[in-house]
């Protein structure tokens, strides 16, 4: 004999196979079957009528031309040199430059010992 405890252990066990096997059933994409339990043997019916969308279309597209832009010509920009002073004329110029550079220091130097000067004498 079967202990009850044993007997509810396998009816509990059949019960959760039962509804996995229902709960996949129950998750099939909208297709609808039934199983004849009144009729003699088991009748497993046929599924309801599928629409396939038919396989999409694909084409290449039209090909695209591009004409290239047309080539641009160009010159260089013309150079012009300054007529007048060459070399010498510019060496000859900065010399006197540097030559006034060089007075207007020593009348500064000139100034300032005056300056030194007249403030020693009043001490």
């Amino acid at each position: 004999m079967l202990n009850p405890r044993t007997v509810l252990k396998l009816a509990a066990a059949g019960l959760v196979a039962a509804g996995a096997l229902f709960a996949g059933v129950s998750a099939n994409a909208e297709t609808h079957w039934s199983v004849g339990v009144n009729l003699p043997g088991v009748v497993i019916g046929q599924p309801a009528p599928v629409y396939y969308e038919p396989a999409p279309v694909y084409s290449r597209p039209a090909p695209t031309y591009y004409q290239p832009p047309a080539p641009v010509y160009s010159t260089p920009a013309p150079v012009y040199y300054e007529p007048g002073s060459r070399w010498e004329e510019r060496r000859a110029q900065r010399w006197e430059e540097r030559r006034a550079e060089r007075q207007e220091w020593r009348r500064r130097q000139w100034e300032r010992e005056q300056h030194r000067r007249y403030y020693e004498d009043r001490d």
